[in-house]
Formats: C-alpha cells, structure tokens, sequence
C-alpha cells in the first residue's frame, strides 16, 4: 500500500503534557545506536547486503534499550529502513512481506 497518503492534524491544549528533555535524548540515543547497528549488520554480511527482512529479524532477536513501549521495535522500522537504504541504495526491498512469508513457509524443508 502507499505510505505516502497520510495526515496528521495535532491539537495542542495549554495544560497537555510537554516534550520532556531526558525523553528527546532517549529517543536521540536510540536512533543512533539502531544505526549504528543496522550498519554493523550489513558490514558483518560481507559480500552482498542482506535484505531488510534479515536486518529486521536480526534486531528482533537482541535485548535493545529504550524501545518505545507498545510499538518496540516495529516503531523504529521507518529509521531502519532509511538507515538501510542510505547504506544499499540499489536494492529494491518492496517485495520484503511477500519474502518474508516464503521464508518462513520453507524453515521446516516444506515447499
């Protein structure tokens, strides 16, 4: 689906809770260290980049601090993706969901 067809209109009231600093650094924290980590991900494959769904999968399995509570790690995938894509400009990752599902149909040697 398109990602690109979406608003967004923010209502602000006087007494709404405010951005907390120690939050923001939190948040700076965590994008860089998914950063780095995407990027170390990538270094570690050596010839030929893994696709995003190997990055993904690989992040899922290790204990990352300061993940947004509810949307953990699938929050974050917007950044990882960007991250991702800086790194391996010329390729195409679109058909991730549909590799995915194949992949995880052929673990057990069934086809």
């Amino acid at each position: 689906g398109s990602r690109d067809n979406m608003s967004v209109i923010l209502i602000c009231f006087p007494n709404a809770p405010k951005v907390l600093p120690e939050a923001v650094k939190k948040e700076t924290e965590l994008d860089k260290f998914l950063e780095s980590r995407v990027e170390e991900i990538i270094k570690k494959q050596g010839e030929g980049a893994p696709d995003l769904v190997h990055v993904m999968r690989t992040l899922q399995t290790e204990n990352i601090p300061n993940l947004p509570p509810g949307g953990e790690l699938a929050s974050k995938r917007g950044l990882i993706e960007a991250v991702y894509n800086r790194l391996v400009p010329y390729r195409n990752d679109e058909t991730g969901g549909v590799w995915e599902c194949t992949t995880l149909m052929h673990k057990d040697g069934a086809q």
